[in-house]
């Protein structure tokens, strides 16, 4: 009954989104964006740090993120051939998808990570969902923001009904990567990267074609449950635009040395917070401004006082960004060679990684059956390495490092980095 009443609704709710322009979000979409767990991702950024150097993106809020997302979903060639639940599965799983995300993104995630204990966003939820966990009271409901309850379930169970809990479930497992719709909101080529990529570049001021997340997602013929989002062969040349702007944000993205800096400096701050036991991995729910509040307040100078300088723009020194071959090492191993490096510089050091995520290897399936390969493999990473000491690491300096990492990590020297590298040496399309 609820279903037949939600197919026969024409009520639209208007969301003026800065990519597409005028969206339309039906009844039960906007009911959920309502909910706290939704309405907190308004105080998480979707860059993880506050950019110096890109002031466009420092605010861009992944709640911003998170509606565009839920938007593609809607957009799909094969959207309006799926049931009502169905529907509003994929669109849940979009719009929901980070809102087990930590303050400032992925940064106080990687904070925990260099600890000894481990934090992935994508699977919080169904963690809660399916064991709970006793330290987080009321499971999936959870206070998450301003002392509310999360909203889901309650929604849930409004929208299904009788179905409330298959649905959770499978809303749950689309944006882990599983079930019927896992390869449209997490998979090689997913909307979330379709949106989050263009948006960024958007706010950037980069030149954009703004309906090219548009066009893919329309271009998304039906979706398989092994084989994932089935493309017509027209959105192939849209596809590899997309590679093109992704490699132009990363390029950016990863390449700003103040942010770069500024980055470690806060994370290195989150990581003493979290072993002094000022924060606690159930911290997760903070907002972005509180989060900081509290490493402001915890009464640890070096943690206040390195969170002060970075607010204020007072960044550490930092080495030169280097580049390895192979696959990066965990934060773990990172802060393992921190110390080492501190003892070895006779300065204390503070060591960040992070996964060349310029290039992207991308298996394309095609309506005539073909399966087309594009893009490339990531092959690199990138290490920075900051300390509190204002003193430029001299040249020497820097050749310990890369001599200590090659070691330490086993790896090989591929190059020191540069914000004016050449996209044509970095990216290319197959």
């Amino acid at each position: 009954m609820l279903m037949e009443s939600i197919m026969k609704s024409n009520n639209k709710h208007i969301i003026q989104d800065a990519l597409y322009g005028e969206i339309e979000i039906c009844p039960e979409i906007y009911e959920l964006i309502k909910c706290p767990l939704v309405q907190r991702l308004r105080q998480v950024r979707l860059s993880n740090i506050d950019s110096v150097c890109m002031p466009g993106i420092a605010n861009l809020s992944r709640y911003e993120h998170s509606i565009g997302v839920a938007y593609l979903a809607s957009r799909v060639k094969f959207f309006n051939q799926l049931s009502v639940q169905d529907r509003l599965i994929l669109q849940s799983a979009g719009l929901i998808h980070d809102t087990a995300m930590t303050p400032f993104g992925h940064l106080a995630e990687e904070a925990i990570n260099y600890t000894e204990k481990t934090y992935k966003h994508e699977a919080k939820w169904s963690l809660l969902f399916e064991l709970g966990e006793p330290k987080e009271l009321g499971g999936i409901e959870l206070q998450i923001y301003h002392g509310r309850e999360s909203g889901l379930r309650r929604w849930v169970h409004k929208t299904f009904e009788v179905n409330a809990e298959y649905v959770l479930g499978e809303i749950l497992n689309a944006f882990m990567g599983r079930g019927k719709f896992g390869q449209c909101i997490a998979g090689e080529m997913d909307l979330d990267n379709l949106d989050n990529v263009t948006r960024i570049a958007f706010h950037m001021g980069l030149e954009v074609d703004r309906k090219l997340p548009l066009r893919i997602a329309n271009g998304i013929e039906r979706n398989d449950a092994d084989l994932g989002p089935v493309f017509n062969d027209s959105c192939v040349k849209s596809i590899l635009e997309w590679l093109e702007l992704r490699q132009e944000v990363y390029n950016k993205l990863m390449l700003s040395a103040d942010d770069f800096c500024g980055k470690v400096m806060l994370i290195y701050s989150s990581v003493l917070a979290f072993e002094r036991e000022y924060l606690a991995d159930t911290d997760w729910v903070l907002s972005d401004d509180r989060f900081i509040q509290r490493l402001l307040d915890c009464g640890d100078k070096e943690i206040s006082e390195t969170v002060t300088r970075w607010l204020l723009g007072e960044l550490w020194s930092l080495s030169e960004l280097i580049w390895f071959d192979g696959y990066p090492p965990d934060f773990r191993q990172t802060y393992a060679f921190s110390s080492m490096l501190s003892k070895n510089l006779g300065r204390r050091c503070f060591a960040y990684r992070i996964k060349d995520k310029r290039t992207r290897k991308l298996s394309i399936n095609l309506v005539s059956g073909d399966k087309l390969s594009l893009g490339e493999a990531p092959s690199k990473w990138l290490l920075g390495v900051a300390s509190p000491i204002r003193k430029e690491f001299s040249v020497d300096e820097n050749k310990q490092i890369v001599s200590l990492a090659e070691e330490f990590f086993s790896t090989q020297f591929a190059g020191y980095s540069s914000s004016n590298e050449s996209n044509a040496t970095l990216f290319q399309i197959f």
